[in-house]
């Protein structure tokens, strides 16, 4: 194990147990390739914000509410006067100690180090606001104060990374990207046929998306355009979650499936014909990372960084235009195209979240 005991770093991994998208799965994977390669390395999560659930994080510190929140008549009192909130950053040194780098991510922007680092993920909260909850705005305006004060903004990608640039006029050395990575259990083989079964599936007979139901997703397109194309095939839609309107509505032919474990993900990667993503934009597209380590086919929009993390090892498509997508789900589900798509993933880098959490010590190094 490489170790770098240069440096004391600290990353805040609470809105993992908040966000179980891409956003909580990025910091996670990030925690674990820290713990790698640094030695001075503590990942610690804010229980009070998450009351009743514990952090799915492995080896991650506790950071102790103050005495008073057992204290109901008290608690209520201080509560009221956001003293919750304000004691924070205090009892986050008095737990772990003052870093030179500590590293914020998500619902939770407080922290004192030498050197303060927020994540951007990507730009739909100030682009398309209408697909986000009154709460994550909330913390994105919270990021925009940190970053307009000054702290140094590490992002998913190098499109994420520019794209920050031109919304905050943030200084090229004040910035920097880690890109991201698939979790290790994703990997080549053939998937277990209990799992399939228990979904009423079958090798080979279904197309996969993977992601929540959100707008930029543009998933009721990815519908219309698998229907049209009349494949005799199934659209599995993994992770889907209502978002504000009307949820797709499960059919034999298209197949909802919500709460998804790892090991039945890595089983219906491995099953696929191919990955479907149509999205608008993506800050990275982590799921693109996860069926190329399981040698999966993937179709994707041309929107966000998914071209910079597709590159040559999949197809892009043009952003809701149905034509192109049903022509291609036609093909692929016939074997026209399917072989080329399959060698082509075949073929994709695999980082690592070791690679990525090289990439961000490297950044943190530079800006100490």
């Amino acid at each position: 194990m490489d170790m770098d005991t240069a440096m004391r770093t600290i990353l805040d991994t609470t809105v993992c147990t908040h966000s179980k998208g891409g956003v909580g799965r990025w910091v996670k994977g990030l925690s674990y390739g820290l713990n790698q390669i640094n030695s001075e390395h503590i990942s610690i999560d804010l229980a009070e914000t998450h009351p009743g659930h514990i952090s799915s994080v492995p080896e991650v510190a506790i950071v102790n509410s103050p005495f008073w929140m057992k204290l109901p008549l008290l608690r209520r009192f201080l509560l009221k006067r956001g003293l919750l909130e304000s004691t924070r950053a205090d009892r986050m040194v008095k737990a772990v100690g003052y870093p030179d780098i500590i590293h914020l991510s998500g619902v939770q922007p407080e922290g004192y180090g030498k050197r303060t680092v927020v994540t951007f993920f990507d730009d739909t909260p100030w682009v398309s606001p209408e697909s986000h909850t009154s709460d994550t705005l909330f913390y994105a305006s919270k990021l925009k104060k940190l970053i307009d004060s000054g702290v140094s903004v590490l992002t998913i990608s190098n499109w994420s990374a520019s794209i920050a640039q031109q919304l905050f006029s943030i200084s090229s050395e004040k910035i920097g990207s880690a890109g991201g990575a698939a979790d290790d259990i994703f990997c080549p083989g053939e998937p277990d046929i209990d799992v399939l079964r228990k979904f009423c599936l079958e090798p080979n007979d279904y197309f996969l998306h993977v992601g929540s139901y959100v707008p930029r997703k543009n998933i009721p397109f990815l519908v219309r355009c698998f229907k049209e194309a009349g494949t005799g095939k199934k659209l599995v839609l993994a992770g889907a979650e209502k978002w504000g309107e009307k949820m797709v509505e499960s059919t034999e032919d298209v197949v909802l499936l919500k709460g998804i474990s790892d090991n039945d993900l890595l089983s219906l990667y491995r099953g696929a014909i191919a990955l479907l993503l149509p999205s608008s934009s993506e800050g990275l597209g982590l799921p693109v990372l996860e069926a190329f380590a399981c040698n999966t086919p993937v179709i994707a929009s041309n929107g966000g960084a998914l071209p910079e993390t597709v590159a040559d090892n999949g197809l892009l498509l043009p952003i809701l235009e149905s034509e192109p997508w049903v022509r291609s789900i036609k093909d692929m589900a016939s074997g026209l195209i399917s072989c080329d798509l399959r060698q082509k993933a075949e073929h994709a880098v695999r980082p690592t979240w070791k690679d990525v959490a090289e990439k961000a010590m490297e950044f943190y190094r530079s800006i100490l």
